[in-house]
């Protein structure tokens, strides 16, 4: 489906809703990056079969985050992975203009006792996934490290 421009929105046809079997009721669900329709009244079987078309779509994913990471057999790239998120206090993040929201990045001088604190050049990193997604990922087979670097590159990998 294509964003209809001279509308400012999303065109959703009556032989879309027809070929989706949905009925002349439709929900539509507006989550982060996905927007679902489906039917208003739905059977254990309706339930089933939408669960199983989002299965089918979550799989396809899946095959592109493994196809673009590669599979993990202990490469020891993931190891080292830094899964723990700096934080500061607000009163200084604001003394070093730095948003409140920002990733946080540290480097040590060796040896000195001195941690020095900035705002990350990336937005994304391996600590911005939630647990039982990592843990899907992890038991998919993709490699968690190589899944980091794609994070911090924020690379297409889609579309």
């Amino acid at each position: 489906m294509k964003n209809n421009m001279e509308n400012k929105g999303l065109l959703v046809t009556n032989e879309m809703i027809e070929k989706a079997n949905l009925g002349d009721e439709i929900t539509l669900t507006a989550t982060d990056h996905l927007i679902l329709l489906t039917k208003s009244k739905m059977t254990a079987m309706d339930l089933i079969q939408t669960i199983d078309s989002l299965a089918e779509i979550t799989q396809a994913y899946l095959e592109i985050l493994e196809k673009n990471c590669g599979g993990c057999e202990d490469c020891g790239h993931c190891e080292d992975l830094e899964r723990e998120i700096i934080q500061l206090p607000e009163y200084l993040l604001e003394i070093a203009d730095i948003p409140a929201d920002a990733k946080l990045c540290a480097y040590v001088e060796e040896g000195s006792g001195v941690v020095h604190v900035e705002q990350a050049d990336y937005e994304h990193d391996i600590a911005d996934i939630p647990p039982h997604l990592l843990a899907l990922f992890e038991n998919y087979g993709i490699c968690i490290g190589e899944l980091d670097a794609l994070l911090v590159k924020g690379e297409l990998l889609h579309g």
